[in-house]
């Protein structure tokens, strides 16, 4: 009877579904930024012609983005940032820069290409855009070998060298297999499971007008996890890296959207990517 009962168990017991092959990752076009030193590219010699270069500092949400305050001889400041990774505006025209393929949108931001349509940007902060055109042609001119062979630094920032998207094996364990990968920016990583979606993104965030959420530690560093009360299928959690610049971080966010037990999964995926750092 035994044997019977054990016959007819295993004739109605259903497969365990096995996930399917996940999706390759698409090519990384960021590749040959995410070691370049964006602060390098201002060098301090090359523009010594303009003036004296002090308050070199990231600018913006990005580690590959750097501003730096030009003094000329006679005390004007002249405040010059580089943008790594940035794509040519539609607007932009063709410009003159010997050895490099330059061009410069409305806005006076000069862009030279480095990789396919991507390259590094030049700008300069003003409200008189002729002036500040002349400006960005000018600067890119003095560090056109930075530009043409941009300096690179691992270790310039926590996420020098690091793409957003990995472990990718151990993040697709959190929303099941591969079905969608996107790279929107440098920062940047979008990877749609079968069972839900992160939102990676290694950025420098201000802590003063942020809004804090439950206090966790992630691997030695310190964090907060985020979810609002209506919205359980979605999670955030925050990893803080390492203070830079006054009351900023260099933090490392993963959000789980349309994924059930989303605080989990964040969280496990943040602790997955704090290996990576």
């Amino acid at each position: 009877m035994i044997v019977a009962l054990l016959l007819l168990a295993g004739c109605s017991a259903e497969p365990v579904a096995q996930p399917g092959p996940s999706a390759p990752l698409p090519p990384d076009e960021w590749a040959s930024f995410r070691n370049v030193d964006s602060c390098a590219i201002l060098d301090e010699t090359a523009l010594a012609r303009l003036g004296k270069v002090s308050a070199r500092t990231f600018t913006g949400a990005s580690a590959h983005n750097c501003v730096v305050t030009i003094t000329r001889p006679d005390g004007t400041p002249l405040v010059t940032r580089a943008y790594v990774g940035e794509r040519v505006a539609q607007d932009a025209k063709p410009v003159d820069i010997p050895g490099l393929t330059a061009f410069q949108d409305s806005g006076c931001t000069l862009t030279v290409k480095t990789a396919g349509e991507l390259g590094i940007a030049i700008s300069i902060e003003g409200t008189d855009y002729e002036k500040q055109c002349a400006q960005s042609r000018e600067v890119a001119t003095l560090v056109s070998a930075q530009l043409k062979s941009p300096p690179q630094n691992p270790g310039a920032s926590p996420f020098h060298g690091k793409d957003p998207c990995q472990p990718v094996g151990q993040f697709t364990k959190q929303i099941g297999s591969l079905k969608e990968a996107k790279r929107p920016t440098l920062i940047n990583c979008e990877l749609t499971g079968t069972s839900g979606t992160l939102l990676i993104s290694h950025e420098i965030e201000n802590m003063a007008g942020h809004a804090h959420g439950e206090p966790l530690t992630i691997s030695g560093m310190e964090g907060m996890r985020h979810q609002e009360p209506d919205q359980k299928d979605r999670c955030m959690v925050m990893i803080m890296v390492r203070p830079v610049l006054e009351q900023s971080y260099f933090t490392t966010r993963i959000e789980a959207v349309n994924a059930p037990d989303s605080c989990t999964k964040a969280t496990d995926a943040a602790n997955e990517s704090a290996k990576e750092l």
